[in-house]
């Protein structure tokens, strides 16, 4: 395990901190909420502890469950499905930062139907986020079946790793970024809501095996001024050219891989092998369990014994 990967959590700093690691005796970064009786923790922010002990030790704004009216659903294929939500402009605005996903639950079913999706595209406008949904099983299929209203539970911030490599004050992407995304299936969906996120300012492009979803979906949500930018190619076909010749050729600061775990460890390998890598960014996939770092799916331990929990470590 890169332990690099794992030295800040998503939400400290945030409206959801202290969580409730801090009333478990498990924070990520305060050690005096860990049960030690010292401070060594490097966050620079208003202190973790002193929020946690002076709101008489609760947790912060905890993410509740709510009621959302679909106000779209439309289907591309017999198993992908895209859907518009009523969440509010304030729960939008919160959706739009690159890595946002969201847990849907019909109303009618337990909570462990609870399912998580990534956002792809926010309209703070109107207060709608957008997702995109293929129906892989139980979970997804009875999402997808609704026709009024989903439970929304959010917003979650883990969806991308490595996002911090790129950016600056407010989450936003430094204007210097020259990015290369590669992306496939509902990888797509995250690849929007960056390219989105990072606007004008950013030198932006993007490759989309189309493969798993389909090309009127990839057109129906690619900005006009962003489509001369896209390629749409096999990842496999990418893996099996000079890919390091195009990175190296082509100045980017960062790569993106929003894609499967394979073709992740895959371009990560050719990333890596380069005189002078670039920044490595990627999708959070497998790691994604219940968001909250409380039911230790996600935990892993680094070469110094420490354990982190994948769903809150940036």
């Amino acid at each position: 395990m890169d332990s690099t990967n794992n030295i800040d959590c998503i939400d400290s700093g945030t409206e959801n901190c202290p969580c409730y690691l801090a009333a478990t005796g498990d924070c990520l970064i305060c050690s005096r909420l860990q049960g030690k009786e010292y401070c060594d923790c490097p966050w620079k922010g208003v202190c973790i502890y002193n929020e946690f002990i002076q709101n008489n030790k609760k947790v912060n704004n905890p993410r509740k469950d709510f009621t959302a009216r679909i106000i779209t659903k439309k289907k591309y294929l017999d198993d992908l499905y895209v859907i518009t939500l009523d969440v509010g402009r304030g729960f939008a605005l919160r959706c739009a930062i690159p890595g946002s996903y969201v847990f849907l639950q019909p109303p009618d079913r337990e909570d462990y139907y609870h399912t998580p999706i990534s956002v792809m595209q926010a309209d703070t406008e109107n207060g709608f986020i957008t997702l995109l949904i293929k129906t892989f099983s139980a979970k997804t299929k009875a999402i997808c079946s609704q026709e009024e209203k989903l439970l929304v539970r959010g917003v979650y911030r883990g969806g991308i790793l490595g996002l911090s490599k790129i950016t600056g004050r407010f989450s936003r992407i430094l204007p210097d970024s020259k990015v290369l995304i590669f992306t496939k299936g509902v990888g797509f969906a995250p690849a929007i809501n960056f390219l989105d996120w990072a606007g004008s300012n950013t030198q932006s492009e993007l490759i989309i095996d189309p493969d798993k979803i389909c090309n009127q979906v990839i057109w129906d949500y690619i900005q006009p001024s962003t489509a001369d930018k896209i390629t749409l190619k096999s990842l496999q076909e990418c893996l099996d050219s000079p890919l390091q010749e195009t990175i190296i050729n082509g100045g980017y600061t960062a790569v993106v891989a929003l894609s499967s775990d394979y073709y992740i460890e895959e371009i990560k390998k050719i990333v890596m092998s380069l005189p002078n890598p670039p920044a490595f960014i990627h999708s959070n996939n497998a790691n994604i369990c219940c968001g909250e770092g409380i039911c230790g799916a996600c935990s892993c331990v680094d070469p110094n014994g420490t354990i982190h929990k994948r769903c809150k470590c940036l």
